[in-house]
């Protein structure tokens, strides 16, 4: 993902498998601690996305059940 590109414009398959990818690089601990920083700020962020999205869902589900469509 680039730094430019929103969460929100990605789909949640998109943002799951960037968040797979990051946590891999910080679990190497290869990187400058300045940009471990910066990933790790972008996950939080697509984590956010997500659990918004999942929640979102969630509450569409919800209704379409109680309304039995």
């Amino acid at each position: 993902m680039s730094k430019a590109t929103a969460p929100t414009t990605l789909s949640l398959e998109q943002q799951l498998k960037r968040l797979e990818e990051i946590s891999s690089l910080l679990d190497r601990g290869e990187l400058p601690l300045d940009e471990q920083l910066k990933i790790y700020e972008e996950g939080m962020l697509l984590a956010k996305a997500c659990r918004e999205y999942l929640d979102k869902a969630q509450v569409t589900v919800e209704k379409l059940s109680a309304t039995g469509s």
